[in-house]
């Protein structure tokens, strides 16, 4: 199997104890559901099942957040059967202004609100020991285990790194 030689900010994430099961729905912008289940130290989504998962934290008005979607559009368009994309709005558009944003930059991945999911989002924030700097992504392999969990933005060729190690 392929070793991730991935940046120094490799963290230990989701050490929860056994009794941390827990079931959220998230809901994209175009209003599609997904199920996560949070079980012990992995997070599967059972509509992305077989999936390589990247999570992605941004903000609408983040300088390096918006420097880095041309990068995930660019990976997107690489068509990879198996690997899924969430992102994560931290800084607070609603629904409409995120479909603005998601035009306006033509953006080929799913987009998620604040408002709609923070439970989730403060679930990552415990599980990651995330502190809230953007961009942040966590990227899950198909098993549902985390692999990563990094601060800052990522080149195209770093992101195809993890992808194909993982997938």
């Amino acid at each position: 199997m392929k070793k991730i030689l991935l940046l120094p900010i490799l963290l230990t994430l989701f050490a929860f104890s056994s009794d941390s099961n827990l079931t959220l729905e998230l809901k994209t912008i175009s209003d599609e559901n997904i199920t996560v289940n949070s079980q012990n130290d992995k997070m599967i989504f059972n509509e992305y099942k077989d999936d390589v998962v990247f999570l992605l934290f941004f903000g609408h008005n983040c300088k390096p957040c918006l420097k880095e979607i041309p990068t995930l559009k660019k990976l997107m368009d690489k068509k990879h059967k198996d690997l899924k994309l969430l992102a994560f709005d931290i800084h607070g558009y609603d629904k409409e202004d995120l479909e603005k944003f998601k035009e306006e930059h033509k953006i080929n991945y799913k987009l998620l609100t604040r408002k709609e999911n923070m439970k989730f989002i403060k679930l990552i924030k415990v599980k990651a020991n995330w502190r809230g700097s953007l961009p942040f992504i966590v990227v899950l392999n198909k098993k549902g285990e985390p692999k990563l969990a990094h601060r800052g933005s990522l080149s195209f060729e770093k992101f195809e790194k993890i992808y194909g190690a993982l997938k």
